[in-house]
């Protein structure tokens, strides 16, 4: 059955979760971690709930989903040697440098790639296994036959995908909002939530929340999930407390185990106005995705305003109201924005409920039932035992000697060893130098050699206990003197690129028609390819085209396997293929070769630290779109039916008094800030098609 993975944004969270019906928890720590501003886990923390999820069969996954810059390789190298002694069933990375770390240096860190790294085609899924993933987070903006598509072609990788909680408007690691306006990187886990604040729409003059989506409520979609064999089902949420990981826990572990009835108690704990996400998405008529006028939770309809008097509304209650739950009506505000006004539920004798001032409702108004006075998730004891430090050992029996050899330490011994009827000493043997005592490590018997000339053997429980013991003594003295050390060599060359904004489309930094700079065609991939044979059929088609050398900018890591399949043309790493580190851009030489020619510097950072394979290209003067969406601007966020779209317009916001773009093109969208007086080709002030 599909696993159900839910956030813990802290211990108790993960208990909750556990306690509730997960199979698995995800979590970071204090440092690296996409969501900076959860609780998230000390090292006391990871070892309990690693004792935890052993002793009872669920699995623990640590996100270390944030990109890192030189300067901080070595912190991060100190972090994963950490996380490394508990064994977590895996880790989950957006940066590429640190994943060849991992599989350097950390080989019982099972890598799984984070949905930072925007993977949503069957090229990126192919790609990260090749790397050495094991398992991948899609994208959130793929439907169902998307998922079912990747799933039939990449039989052999571990595939999760979310069905709860809140939508970004771009996607995962593409999304610069937050940095361009306020300096806070999401790529280092400081989202600002730019895409919830309002911005007008210079067309109607209305002020709106056009890039606030619905939060994701994929339902029996679990289902359907579990029978075209995905892996894992991820619940969005380390920011939620208790009671929101609870219920929502409840809800799809009722889901996976055929009840369908009766749980939306969640609804209460969270939820903004929700929808199936990209699911069910068809392309144009789909249902619309944004909620744009009213951002925040709005739980479960309670009723509709059917008389008020002074301040008591009438009205028949559509689900359960005690007194002291969470009751809200909006004030709509005309066309603009709306407002919440929240009281407390107090029933009166004559069955009306009351309002907290005389201000008169809409006719039909509803209201909205947004807590649960009596849901109170009972907090969990953390006082729960520590999981050891774990450390490889390899076992030789022989014929008179038990040999141990771990972390640089190798120690013979000879117990009584003698010949055995049962098959079964080798396992009881494994079990008994596993087990936890005394100290502060424990034994995991990777190899076992067993060259016992009579095969079958017996110990004695006692004498292999004390073979532990002693063994793991002396393992407690011997400090781990892993350090991360540069592999990465001087610089060998490599092409300084032209400034960014001359390589970029008229509304994109993305062109693949090409700019021909100092007699090269430079073309610039999307990052976001979903028909991959559609795409690469007419990138092919240009390029035998091309009379100059090529030199094509790659922003995906899926799009390395073209680059793999071409090696005649020049490659560099553009904007979205994240350089942010030495070892980053040392794993893409060995993958490309003289192929490789350059790349753009990690966007957000102006310095690196040598040393580098190659001398990367800082990006200035250079500010890259907001947003990139597969949420339509013209028809999620003003409402337009898609019945005679143009299918590329451009439209006009502001905010604060700075003026952005909305570039629409084939159902997605661009938001850049305004490059110049009118955002239409011809100054109009009116959204038409591009030509």
């Amino acid at each position: 059955m599909i696993e159900l993975a839910i956030p813990a944004g802290s211990l108790e969270n993960a208990l909750v979760a556990f306690r509730n019906g997960a199979d698995a928890v995800y979590f970071g720590m204090k440092d690296f971690s996409a969501r900076k501003a959860a609780v998230n886990f000390s090292f006391e923390d990871l070892a309990k709930i690693k004792r935890y999820a052993g002793d009872n069969g669920k699995r623990i996954y640590v996100t270390v989903n944030t990109l890192v810059d030189d300067k901080n390789l070595d912190k991060a190298f100190e972090l994963l040697k950490r996380i490394e002694y508990y064994r977590p069933d895996g880790v989950i990375i957006q940066d590429l440098g640190l994943a060849g770390m991992i599989k350097k240096n950390f080989p019982h860190l099972p890598l799984h790639g984070s949905t930072q790294l925007a993977i949503h085609n069957i090229g990126g899924v192919r790609m990260l296994h090749s790397l050495g993933f094991e398992r991948v987070v899609l994208a959130r903006e793929l439907s169902l036959e998307e998922i079912r598509t990747i799933r039939r072609a990449v039989p052999d990788v571990e595939l999760k995908v979310f069905i709860h909680g809140a939508m970004c408007y771009g996607f995962s690691g593409l999304c610069m909002a937050s940095f361009l306006k306020t300096g806070r990187s999401a790529n280092e886990g400081e989202c600002a939530q730019i895409c919830r604040t309002w911005f007008t729409d210079e067309e109607s003059g209305r002020k709106l929340h056009p890039f606030s989506l619905k939060d994701l409520e994929a339902g029996e979609a679990i289902i359907e999930l579990d029978e075209i064999a995905i892996d894992s089902a991820k619940v969005e949420g380390r920011l939620k407390g208790n009671s929101y990981v609870a219920s929502v826990t409840r809800f799809y572990r009722a889901l996976l185990d055929g009840k369908r009835d009766g749980l939306m108690a969640h609804r209460t704990t969270f939820s903004r106005e929700r929808g199936d996400g990209y699911l069910a998405y068809r392309g144009p008529g789909h249902e619309r995705l944004t909620t744009t006028l009213f951002t925040g939770h709005i739980g479960i309809p309670a009723g509709h305003a059917k008389k008020q008097v002074g301040r008591r509304l009438y009205m028949a209650p559509e689900c359960t109201i005690k007194d002291h739950d969470g009751l809200m009506y909006i004030k709509k505000g005309g066309p603009d924005l709306c407002e919440a006004v929240r009281f407390s539920a107090k029933r009166l004798e004559d069955g009306s409920f009351l309002l907290p001032s005389e201000e008169r409702l809409e006719a039909d108004a509803t209201i909205y039932k947004v807590s649960d006075s009596s849901m109170n998730e009972k907090k969990p004891s953390t006082d729960i035992p520590e999981e050891k430090r774990l450390v490889s050992c390899n076992v030789e029996v022989g014929a008179g000697s038990v040999v141990l050899e771990a972390a640089g330490l190798k120690k013979t011994y000879t117990p009584q060893i003698v010949d055995s009827r049962n098959p079964g000493g080798k396992e009881k043997l494994k079990t008994l130098l596993g087990q936890r005592g005394e100290g502060g490590c424990a034994l995991v018997v990777d190899k076992f050699s067993n060259r016992y000339p009579g095969g079958s053997f017996f110990i004695n429980p006692k004498d292999a206990k004390a073979i532990r013991r002693d063994f793991c003594s002396m393992l407690d003295t011997i400090p781990d003197k892993r350090s991360y050390s540069c592999g990465v060599h001087g610089k060998e060359g490599g092409t300084i690129l032209p400034p960014r904004t001359v390589i970029s489309g008229a509304h994109t930094p993305f062109q693949t028609e090409g700019v021909v700079v100092d007699g090269r065609l430079y073309i610039t991939l999307d990052p976001v390819i979903y028909d991959e044979e559609e795409y690469y059929g007419k990138l092919e088609d240009r390029l035998k085209e091309a009379r100059l050398p090529v030199m094509i900018g790659l922003n995906n890591i899926g799009q390395v396997m073209f680059a793999q399949k071409h090696p005649e043309h020049g490659y560099f790493a553009d904007i979205y293929l994240y350089l942010s580190n030495r070892e980053c851009a040392s794993l893409l030489a060995s993958l490309l070769g003289n192929s490789l020619k350059g790349g753009y510097l990690w966007l957000e950072r102006d310095v690196y630290v040598d040393p580098w394979p190659f001398e990367p290209t800082i990006v200035r003067d250079f500010t890259p779109p907001l947003f990139i969406s597969r949420s339509c601007y013209r028809h999620d966020s003003l409402g337009h039916d898609c019945k005679g779209c143009l299918r590329e317009y451009v439209f006009q916001l502001s905010q604060n008094g700075e003026r952005y773009e909305a570039y629409v093109k084939d159902c997605c969208t661009y938001v850049s800030r305004k490059k110049q007086p009118s955002g239409f080709p011809d100054g109009s002030e009116s959204p038409k098609r591009l030509r």
